[in-house]
C-alpha cells in the first residue's frame, strides 16, 4: 500500500485541488495522511467529502509545528510500505501514482515522474504554460530526465528548489537509514533527506506517466511563498540546511559538488545584489554576521567543480577570496563581478544600456516641472484617458506644457505640438526621468526609478467588472511576482483616476491603495460621447473605415482569456463568434466590427468574410468606435461602462461564463441581474437577440437606466477640465 502524506496549515481552496487530485487517481491502494499542523481552518466539510474517496486518516499536530514536523509524524503514522509527499497547495495529474507503483519490484527503491511549476489552479491548468523555474536566477538548461540526479538535483542551483516532491519511495529506505526531516528547519528541510535518499537509493526509476504540479505562490504579502520570504529571515536556517546537506553527500562526489555549486551560485547573485543595495533596515547583517557565515563555507567549496559554464573566472575568484574570510577583499572582487556582468549585459542589452545612462546621467540633470509624458497602453497608441487630457492641454494651455508621448509604432497619428520616443529608447529614459508628470493608463515599468518630486497620474483604462489583482485569489496571465510587482507600481501612484464611487471603492482593495489619492472625476475618454457634434463627427469616422452609410453596425470587442496565456506577455486568442451564420442572416443590414482586446497578439485572416467584417484592432481609439457603433456585443471587457453612455443596446456574449467566473477571475457585479443586456451563451441566442433587439431594448431599458445612473453618474463631458485643474492647475474638482 502507498501512503499519500499531505501536511496542511492555511488555504483551504489549494488544499481543496490537492485532494482532489488525488481522488482522481486510477491506483486506489493508498491512504491518505494528512497532518493538520495548528490549523485554524474549518475543514470539516472537505474532510467528509473526501474521507471516503481517498482512504482519508487525519491527524492534529499537537506539541510541535511546521512541515517537517508535520512530515515526519505522517511518516510514524503510515500504514503503506510505500510513501510520497504532496503539499498542500500542490496537486498531481492522473495517472502520476500507477505511473511511479508499476515500476517498483523488490530493488526499486524510488521512482520518480515530471515535475512542473504553475500558477494556475487545477481546473485552468495547461502544460504549455508550466515550467520548472519562477524566478529571475532560474536559467533554461537542457535536462536529462531519466538521469535522477540530473532531472531532481543538478538541474536546479537553489537549494530551495532541492525537493523531494514528485517522488514515490520506498518507506524502509527512511526508515533503514534513519533519513527524517530535521523539525528545527523551518525552510530548506527537503536539501538534506533528498540527498539522503539519492545516496542510500539502490534503484532509482523514472514515470513517463502523470506529473506532480507545484503551485507557486502570487501573493508575496499576504501568502508568501520560500523564495518571496526575504531572505534576512531565511538565512539562520539555509546555513544550517546547507551543513546538513553535505554531510548526507558525504559518500556520494557528484551530490557534494552540486551542493558546492548551489552555495557558490547564491554567492555570486544574491548574495552580491545584497551587498551591492545595501538597503538600510539590513543594517550591517550581511557585510559581517552572514558573511561570516558564507566565508566558513566557501573554504571548503572546491573550485574544480565550478565549471566554466556556470561560473566566470571573475565569480570563481570571488569564491577563493570569500574562503579567505577577509571582507574587504571579497567586496572589492565582488564589484568587479558585478562591474564585469553589468558591462556585458549593457553590451548584448540595449535597454539595460538605456537604463543605465538614465540612472548615473540623466537622473542627476535639471528636472522639468513643465514637462509631461503620456504613454497609453504602454505605448501602443494615441488614445485612452491620455490622449483626451493631452487635447485639452493643447487647447487650453498650448504654450504651458511641454509634451512628450511615448509611441512604439510608426504612424500613429497625434495632433498638436508634442515630442515623441520610443519605450525604452534612449530618448524614452531622457524624458521619464526629467519630466515631473507622467500620464499612463497602465503600470509604469520598475526599470524606470520615480524621482522624488515626479507625480504619476494613473488613469486606468475601465471601470472594472473583472477581480484585479489583490481581489484575485489566483492569477492566470502573469508571472507569480505579479501581485508584488503591481503593489510596488502603485505606491508610486499620486494620483488614481475613477470614473465612479464604484471604481472608487474596487480601487481600494485591489490595489490596496489610499481613497485619498483616488481622483473620481470621470474618465476624459468618456467626453466625445457628450459631445455635440458627436454624430457629425461618427459620419467621418465611418467614411474612413469604408462601412457604407445605410449599413449599421455591431461592435464586436471580447476581452481576452487568462488561459490562452503561454508566455510572459504573450497570448493565443480563438474567435467563437460565428462569423458565417451572422453573415449570412445580417449580411445585408449589419457589418461586424471587430475590436479584440490589446493583449491580443495573433491576427486574424478576414479576407473570407469580404466587407462585412471591419478590423478595428489596430484602429487607435476606440472611443471613435463607439460613436460609430448601434449595438455593442462583449463578454467581460470593461468596454461596456464606457459605452454605456451612449445608451444604445448591449448584448454579452458570455459562452464560457462559468469557467470565467468560477475559475478565472470572478467578476465584480452579479452578471445576470446587474447588466444592462441579455446573457448569450450560444450563437443561436446571438442571432435571435440581433433580430429582436428592438424588444431586447424594451426589456431592459429599467436596468438599462439604474446602470447608468450608477457607472455613468460623472460623465458629461467634461472629466479632462476636472482632471487638469486638478492634478496640473491644483485646483479643487466638484
Amino acid at each position: 500500500m502507498l501512503s499519500i502524506i499531505v501536511t496542511h496549515k492555511t488555504n483551504t481552496g489549494y488544499l481543496t485541488d490537492c485532494l482532489e487530485s488525488i481522488a482522481e487517481q486510477d491506483y486506489k491502494d493508498f491512504e491518505t495522511i494528512l497532518v493538520l499542523d495548528h490549523t485554524k481552518d474549518n475543514l470539516d466539510a472537505l474532510i467528509e467529502e473526501y474521507t471516503d474517496s481517498i482512504n482519508l486518516k487525519v491527524f492534529e499536530l499537537e506539541d510541535k509545528e511546521g512541515v517537517s514536523a508535520a512530515r515526519n509524524f505522517g511518516m510514524a503514522k503510515a500504514s503503506g510500505d510505500f510513501i510520497t509527499f504532496i503539499d498542500n497547495d500542490d496537486y498531481i495529474m492522473p495517472e502520476t501514482l500507477s505511473g511511479m507503483m508499476e515500476l517498483f519490484n523488490d530493488e526499486t527503491d524510488m521512482a520518480y515522474c515530471e515535475f512542473k511549476t504553475t500558477w494556475f489552479q487545477k481546473k485552468a491548468f495547461n502544460e504549455a504554460q508550466a515550467e520548472e523555474g519562477e524566478d529571475e536566477d532560474d536559467e533554461v538548461i537542457e535536462v536529462d530526465f531519466e538521469d535522477v540526479f540530473d532531472y531532481k538535483v543538478e538541474y536546479f542551483k537553489k537549494l530551495e528548489k532541492e525537493s523531494v516532491l514528485g517522488a514515490i519511495y520506498r518507506k524502509s529506505l527512511f526508515t533503514d537509514n534513519n533519513i527524517t526531516f530535521n523539525e528545527e528547519q523551518k525552510y530548506f528541510a527537503d536539501a538534506k533527506v533528498l540527498m539522503g535518499l539519492l545516496d542510500n537509493a539502490r534503484e532509482i526509476k523514472t514515470s513517463h506517466k502523470g506529473m506532480y504540479v507545484k503551485r507557486s505562490h502570487n501573493d508575496k504579502l499576504n501568502n508568501p511563498s520560500l523564495n518571496q520570504i526575504e531572505k534576512e529571515t531565511t538565512m539562520p536556517f539555509y546555513f544550517v540546511a546547507y551543513d546538513n546537506a553535505i554531510k548526507a553527500t558525504e559518500n556520494n562526489k557528484r551530490l557534494r559538488n552540486h551542493m558546492y555549486v548551489i552555495l557558490a551560485k547564491f554567492i555570486t547573485k544574491p548574495y552580491l545584489r545584497k551587498l551591492r543595495d545595501k538597503k538600510e533596515e539590513w543594517g550591517d547583517v550581511w557585510e559581517k554576521e552572514f558573511f561570516q557565515e558564507l566565508a566558513k563555507r566557501a573554504k571548503d567549496v572546491d573550485l574544480k567543480a565550478l565549471k566554466r559554464k556556470d561560473f566566470t573566472r571573475a565569480e570563481k575568484k570571488l569564491i577563493k577570496v570569500m574562503g579567505e574570510g577577509d571582507f574587504d577583499k571579497a567586496y572589492k572582487q565582488g564589484l568587479k563581478v558585478l562591474a564585469r556582468r553589468k558591462l556585458v549585459k549593457m553590451i548584448i542589452n540595449k535597454r539595460i544600456r538605456n537604463k543605465t545612462f538614465a540612472l548615473y546621467i540623466f537622473s542627476k540633470m535639471k528636472f522639468k516641472t513643465n514637462w509631461i509624458v503620456f504613454e497609453s497602453f504602454m505605448g501602443r497608441n494615441c488614445s485612452g484617458q491620455p490622449k483626451y487630457i493631452y487635447q485639452y492641454l493643447q487647447k487650453n494651455y498650448p504654450d504651458k506644457y511641454k509634451c512628450i508621448w511615448v509611441v512604439d509604432r510608426r504612424g500613429v497619428k497625434i495632433p498638436g505640438k508634442y515630442k515623441k520616443c520610443k519605450r525604452f529608447g534612449i530618448r524614452y529614459f531622457y524624458y521619464m526621468n526629467r519630466s515631473k508628470y507622467w500620464v499612463i493608463n497602465m503600470r509604469q515599468p520598475l526599470s524606470v526609478p520615480k524621482r522624488d518630486d515626479t507625480i504619476i497620474l494613473s488613469t486606468w483604462h475601465g471601470t472594472p467588472l473583472k477581480r484585479l489583482v489583490f481581489d484575485m485569489e489566483d492569477v492566470h496571465s502573469a508571472t507569480p511576482q505579479y501581485k508584488n510587482i503591481v503593489y510596488r507600481q502603485t505606491r508610486e501612484w499620486d494620483y488614481l483616476l475613477s470614473d465612479n464611487p464604484f471604481s472608487t471603492e474596487k480601487f481600494q482593495s485591489c490595489f490596496l491603495f489610499d481613497k485619498e489619492k483616488i481622483l473620481e472625476a470621470g474618465y476624459p475618454a468618456n467626453d466625445p460621447l457628450y459631445a455635440e457634434d458627436k454624430e457629425e463627427y461618427a459620419a467621418k469616422i465611418k467614411k474612413k473605415l469604408g462601412i457604407p452609410e445605410d449599413k449599421k453596425v455591431i461592435l464586436y470587442a471580447p476581452t481576452w482569456r487568462d488561459d490562452n496565456f503561454f508566455e510572459a506577455g504573450q497570448y493565443g486568442f480563438e474567435l467563437d463568434l460565428d462569423l458565417n451564420r451572422l453573415q449570412k442572416e445580417f449580411g445585408d443590414e449589419y457589418v461586424v466590427l471587430l475590436r479584440l482586446h490589446y493583449f491580443v497578439v495573433e491576427k486574424m485572416d478576414l479576407s473570407k468574410y469580404g466587407d462585412f467584417t471591419v478590423n478595428g484592432c489596430d484602429y487607435d481609439d476606440i472611443t471613435d468606435l463607439y460613436l460609430v457603433s448601434d449595438i455593442l456585443m462583449t463578454d467581460y471587457s470593461s468596454v461596456f461602462f464606457d459605452y454605456a453612455n451612449l445608451e444604445r443596446p448591449i448584448l454579452f456574449f458570455t459562452y464560457d461564463i462559468d469557467k470565467y467566473r468560477d475559475v478565472l477571475r470572478g467578476f465584480y457585479l452579479d452578471m445576470e441581474e446587474d447588466l444592462p443586456g441579455p446573457l448569450l451563451l450560444t450563437n443561436d441566442d446571438v442571432v435571435d437577440a440581433i433580430k429582436n433587439i428592438d424588444q431586447i431594448k424594451e426589456k431592459y431599458k429599467d436596468r438599462y437606466k439604474e446602470f447608468y445612473d450608477r457607472f455613468c453618474c460623472i460623465d458629461d463631458g467634461n472629466a479632462a477640465k476636472r482632471v487638469v485643474e486638478a492634478v496640473f492647475e491644483n485646483k479643487e474638482t466638484t
